[in-house]
């Protein structure tokens, strides 16, 4: 429970701001020093505290969970969360893992399959190969303290990686192995992000309910120590209620 709150005063209102957003501004800044997973009172708790009724504390916490504040669990509460800062960049090895490590997490990645196929038209596209041309394909689900938050399928070149499905860890780096094992200098190429509802597909593997917004990344790794040539695309879903993500476009 959080101290502070039972001790507030009654929300201050302006003529102009509604009720539940005066409270809701007054409710993130009493929650934002508070440890992640920390629960926030009930309902009726907070009308009392915040001097509001009990159908606005609950647009209160509402509004918190569309700013992804807090998250709310059916049965268990209302519970304060924190966004994952993942900065895309030129100057930040095109690596997950690194980049949820840089933000203090500890990441897991798992291996869900394997698979040789003619690839989408975006991904040949991206990849610079023709319409018969089949890709090594990888699907990994991406964990953070044992929550499923995002899920990714990346298609490489097989020329550039034989061996890659006994070489590589279920739960390594890819990055790591691209770079130690295969020697191929991998640097970020080309990316794109979007956030967009979550496609039926997407919803249904991270566990979401209904069609929340989800992260989609685009991203290629090009091969440095073979003149840059493409040597994976991965298209990633990440929740936009775990993660918040910057797009550095430093041109220097």
């Amino acid at each position: 429970m959080i101290t502070p709150i039972s001790d507030a005063a009654p929300v201050k209102t302006s003529p102009r701001i509604p009720v539940y957003l005066s409270a809701a501004d007054a409710l993130a800044e009493q929650i934002a020093d508070q440890p992640v997973g920390t629960r926030l009172p009930s309902e009726d708790e907070l009308a009392r505290t915040l001097g509001v009724s009990r159908l606005t504390a609950r647009a209160v916490l509402t509004e918190l969970e569309r700013r992804y504040l807090v998250r709310r669990r059916q049965g268990s509460g209302t519970f304060v969360s924190r966004r994952i800062d993942y900065t895309i960049s030129r100057h930040i090895p095109p690596s997950w893992s690194a980049s949820v490590r840089k933000a203090g997490f500890a990441p897991d990645v798992r291996t869900t399959g394997w698979r040789l196929e003619t690839p989408p038209t975006e991904v040949r596209d991206r990849m610079k190969v023709g319409a018969r041309r089949q890709l090594l394909a990888l699907s990994r689900n991406r964990y953070i303290d044992h929550e499923l938050v995002g899920y990714a399928d990346t298609y490489l070149d097989p020329q550039l990686v034989p061996d890659l499905p006994q070489i590589l860890d279920p739960a390594g780096s890819l990055h790591d192995t691209l770079a130690t094992h295969y020697k191929l200098e991998p640097e970020r190429g080309w990316f794109g992000v979007a956030i967009d509802p979550a496609p039926p597909h997407v919803a249904e593997h991270l566990e979401l309910s209904g069609r929340p917004p989800v992260i989609s990344i685009r991203s290629r790794t090009d091969a440095a120590a073979r003149n840059h040539h493409p040597v994976e695309l991965t298209i990633s879903w990440l929740r936009a209620d775990v993660f918040r993500v910057e797009v550095d476009f430093d041109t220097t």
